[in-house]
């Protein structure tokens, strides 16, 4: 069965793109960010889990055009085989690049994935600073939204 996924936002350049998606369902947003040729369509894909509580202190940053510089190690095991996903923000100037880096991983400690050799798949994509700002907003405010609608049932959970 597919997992369906509610796309929050999405950033297209000529030969790039991010989507923000929804994952709360499991404390996350999912980035998913690919490189295309028009007509021919994707030539790189690469994907991200960002946990909430990261995302909004992130997301505040860059929804008032203070520069980020963060980067984020994460991964999973599928088959044996560890996956390792990487995920960078950084602002250059008028710009913040968004890149995201899937390949080979290493699990250490409980859990833990760390990179093992060169990423398979890197993607980066470039926003402006009105671009950015635009992504954390909208992307804060479904936040908020899903905040407001699952409060109740989070609290009663933890009781």
């Amino acid at each position: 069965m597919t997992e369906e996924r509610y796309r929050i936002y999405s950033h297209m350049t000529k030969s790039r793109f991010l989507h923000v998606e929804d994952a709360l369902n499991i404390g996350k947003l999912r980035l998913f960010g690919g490189e295309y040729v028009k007509g021919k369509g994707a030539t790189v894909l690469a994907w991200h889990y960002l946990d909430i509580e990261d995302a909004r202190v992130l997301l505040s940053d860059l929804a008032w055009g203070k520069p980020v510089n963060y980067t984020e190690y994460k991964g999973s095991t599928n088959g044996g085989q560890a996956v390792s996903r990487v995920l960078k923000i950084k602002t250059n100037g008028d710009k913040t690049w968004f890149t995201l880096e899937n390949g080979p991983g290493e699990v250490i400690g409980e859990g833990a994935v760390k990179p093992a050799g060169e990423p398979e798949a890197m993607v980066n994509v470039p926003f402006n600073v009105w671009d950015a700002r635009r992504l954390a907003f909208t992307v804060l405010a479904h936040l908020d939204a899903w905040t407001v609608i699952t409060f109740k049932s989070r609290v009663l959970a933890q009781n």
